[in-house]
C-alpha cells in the first residue's frame, strides 16, 4: 500500500473539502424540509396496506356468504392499492433526495475540474 502523495487527495480529504465548500455555499433546499415526513408517510402506507390486506384475508375465511367474502376481496385489493401507494410515495422521495445530492456532487465535481 502507498502512502498518497500531497499532490493526490484521499476520500476523507475529498469529502471534507465538500463538506467545507456545501456550508460556505449555503445551499437552500426549502423543498426538502418535508421529505423526511414524506418518506415517514410512504412507510406508513405501506404498513397500513399490508395490514388492511390481510386482516381482509382473515376475515375472508370465516365468511360463508359469498358476498361477504367479494367484500372481502375488494378490501384487500383496497389495501394492496394503498401499500403501491406508500411505495410510490417512499420511492419518490427518497430517491429525490438521493438524486439531490448526486446532481451536487457532480455539479461541484465539475467546477473543480475547470482551470
Amino acid at each position: 500500500m502507498t502512502d498518497p502523495t500531497p499532490t493526490e487527495a484521499t476520500p476523507a480529504d475529498r469529502r471534507e473539502r465538500f463538506e467545507a465548500d456545501l456550508a460556505e455555499i449555503q445551499v437552500k433546499t426549502g423543498a426538502a424540509a418535508s421529505e423526511p415526513r414524506m418518506i415517514l408517510l410512504g412507510w406508513v402506507l405501506m404498513v397500513a396496506g399490508i395490514v388492511l390486506a390481510v386482516a381482509a384475508f382473515i376475515a375472508s375465511g370465516s365468511q360463508s356468504d359469498s358476498r361477504d367474502v367479494i367484500s372481502s376481496v375488494i378490501l384487500g385489493l383496497a389495501g394492496v392499492g394503498v401499500t403501491v401507494m406508500g411505495a410510490a410515495v417512499f420511492l419518490r422521495y427518497s430517491l429525490g433526495r438521493f438524486l439531490r445530492a448526486w446532481m451536487l456532487r457532480l455539479v461541484y465535481e465539475q467546477q473543480q475540474q475547470r482551470p
